[in-house]
């Protein structure tokens, strides 16, 4: 309770700069000035903020000291490993903490306790898209899921191996659903919600579409026994181009065989011939003696 307002989350802030004013007219100072003057400024708004810094330190080190009693400790977010989504209307940096995900960079601010999510589901995850969403279910079932969309999908590796590392379980799917209308099944009947298989739906969801793109992917692919039979083919093809080949060499060869006979019964024939004609020439030489 903040005076008999009942309040959740408080933040106590303070602005890092200050407007600047001109020492001698208490008339704020203008936009342009000299390099010296900039440099001077730039060097002072360093030194304001290392001071903020300090002070705000202590302020947290008396909270925590005064809280220790009522379970109050001190947490600092982990900005290496925050991310950049819109939770409202803002594009904002969003960081995890040991106990929560937080954003305290525009109102409203947001925070989720970590120990008080049931499940989260990270939407619009699919090939194509530059951004997804990331929607945090309560173990409150009456409470309202928490949405931050626009989530760049170079953070996504990132998220998942954060939400593993805190034990959070987690899904995944190509498509925005109605929470409205699920939250409003598990709270009407939670006992049957679980018994027909809880939230297997979700992962049911993206196993679906895996496989779905696993199947387009093996339309373009030929399957063992195509690769098979097309090897059955192709040796047949070679048998067949070598028997063909074979007969052709031995018709040549037959054909060589042929052409060579007919050249020897030529050659049998010429001296035949020349046999006859000298038997003739001896006996005209007889005769004429």
């Amino acid at each position: 309770m903040i005076g008999k307002r009942k309040t959740k989350d408080i933040q106590f802030y303070r602005e890092a700069t200050e407007m600047q004013f001109d020492e001698t007219g208490n008339r704020r100072r203008k936009h342009r000035y000299g390099d010296e003057e900039e440099f001077e400024a730039e060097q002072e708004e360093r030194r304001r903020r290392a001071a903020l810094d300090r002070e705000f330190k202590a302020f947290a080190e008396k909270v925590a000291d005064a809280g220790k009693d009522e379970g109050v400790d001190v947490d600092i977010p982990f900005r290496e490993i925050g991310f950049t989504g819109v939770p409202n209307r803002s594009n904002v940096l969003i960081q995890p903490t040991t106990d929560a995900l937080v954003q305290l960079t525009e109102p409203p601010f947001t925070v989720v306790t970590l120990n008080e999510i049931e499940i989260a589901h990270l939407e619009r995850v699919q090939f194509g898209l530059k951004n997804f969403d990331l929607v945090f279910v309560f173990k409150d079932f009456r409470r309202t899921p928490v949405h931050i969309n626009t989530i760049p999908v170079e953070a996504l590796e990132g998220v998942k191996d954060w939400l593993d590392s805190v034990d959070i379980a987690f899904t995944e799917g190509p498509l925005n659903l109605n929470w409205t209308t699920i939250m409003k099944t598990v709270v009407s009947d939670p006992y049957g919600f679980f018994a027909d298989g809880g939230w297997s739906f979700l992962s049911a969801e993206s196993d679906s579409e895996n496989g779905s793109d696993e199947e387009e992917e093996s339309a373009f692919e030929l399957s063992d026994s195509e690769l098979a039979a097309g090897d059955e083919s192709s040796e047949e093809d070679s048998e067949f181009d070598d028997d063909a080949s074979a007969d052709a060499s031995e018709e040549e060869f037959s054909g060589d065989e042929e052409s060579g006979e007919d050249w020897d019964e030529l050659e049998e024939k010429a001296k035949r011939k020349d046999k006859e004609t000298n038997i003739e020439d001896d006996r005209g030489t007889k005769r004429k003696r």
